[in-house]
């Protein structure tokens, strides 16, 4: 950047831009920032000035004798940026989401699982989306309360569902299907997929353990094997004519446990492609009966919204225990 000094120090370090600096400018106020300044930060430090018609200026620029502006100080309550919640002026987190509401670099990545979730391409930034904009004509801040976390994630999937009906292939609700629907406080959906998989899975070891295993061993026994380590080449022909002449329950009962797993696979498929559109639309739905039941008073809406929206993490260790009986449960019936 061969300009640098029209643009002046970096407004998150005070570094001055140097020539060899990776240097981006907030394409609304043109405030100058290191790339990794931006980054650490998340958003411009004046977007909320943006709406104002703010303009950033340089006193080192020839000619420039006007200083830049500095963040005025908060008279007032502290506004969340990620959840848009009001805080006392003196608080350093959002006691809503616990967000730093301190004025240095923090760190802004999403984490879903362990895995970072940044933008993706063809998907709005979260530090462009404005709090008062609104999806299916609720305002973006109404769903920032109740979805709470992981607004990175959700409310730029939110915004291309309604205007081009794009989504994402949620990896999340793929790997636990009804287990994430039930975290999401999506009941009837999560106690449906998580009944089916349960009980389809118990039923499976249950058919496995006492009839599967042993016509699998009928089977072996008539061919002269003892198990399918010592089937040999020459020795499945005589395996599948055995197979063959099994009636047809038989070969249903040692192809039910397959059949468990694709159906499985269909359900986890089923959760990825379709949870964030079912999301949004649970999200829509409660939202608007909350506005209808609260009407104009805001603390009541405040009250429902935050009572009914977020994640259900009590349900975690019910999952867990369940997972753990469907895990190991077969080591104790061999």
């Amino acid at each position: 950047m061969k300009n640098y000094r029209k643009f002046g120090p970096c407004a998150v370090c005070k570094n001055e831009c140097k020539i060899d600096d990776d240097i981006v400018v907030c394409p609304e106020c043109g405030t100058p920032y290191h790339r990794k300044c931006y980054e650490s930060f998340g958003q411009c430090l004046y977007s909320e000035k943006h709406s104002e018609g703010y303009v950033h200026t340089n006193s080192n620029a020839k000619g420039d004798n006007d200083q830049p502006l500095e963040p005025a100080a908060e008279a007032g309550p502290k506004k969340c940026p990620r959840c848009f919640k009001e805080n006392p002026k003196d608080s350093c987190f959002c006691s809503n989401c616990g967000y730093p509401l301190t004025g240095g670099p923090v760190r802004t990545t999403t984490f879903i699982n362990g895995f970072p979730i940044n933008p993706m391409p063809g998907f709005e930034p979260m530090f462009k989306i404005n709090e008062n904009g609104t999806i299916d004509n609720i305002k973006i801040s109404d769903f920032a309360r109740y979805i709470k976390g992981n607004l990175l994630y959700y409310i730029p999937i939110f915004k291309n569902i309604s205007k081009v009906g794009k989504s994402r292939f949620n990896f999340s609700a793929f790997v636990f299907s009804g287990a994430w629907f039930l975290y999401r406080k999506i009941y009837k959906i999560g106690i449906i997929f998580t009944s089916l998989i349960i009980l389809l899975s118990v039923l499976s070891m249950f058919i496995e353990f006492t009839y599967a295993n042993d016509i699998l061993g009928s089977i072996f026994k008539a061919v002269g094997v003892a198990s399918s380590a010592d089937i040999t080449i020459d020795k499945y022909d005589l395996i599948l004519a055995q197979f063959y002449a099994l009636p047809l329950l038989q070969k249903i009962i040692l192809f039910f446990p397959s059949i468990v797993k694709v159906i499985t696979f269909a359900i986890m498929l089923f959760s990825g492609f379709c949870a964030n559109r079912i999301y949004y639309k649970n999200c829509c739905s409660k939202i608007k009966k909350i506005k209808v039941l609260c009407k104009d008073d805001r603390k009541l809406f405040d009250e429902e919204i935050n009572k009914l929206g977020g994640v259900n993490f009590k349900i975690i260790p019910f999952i867990s225990i369940c997972y753990i009986i469907i895990e190991y449960l077969p080591r104790f019936l061999i």
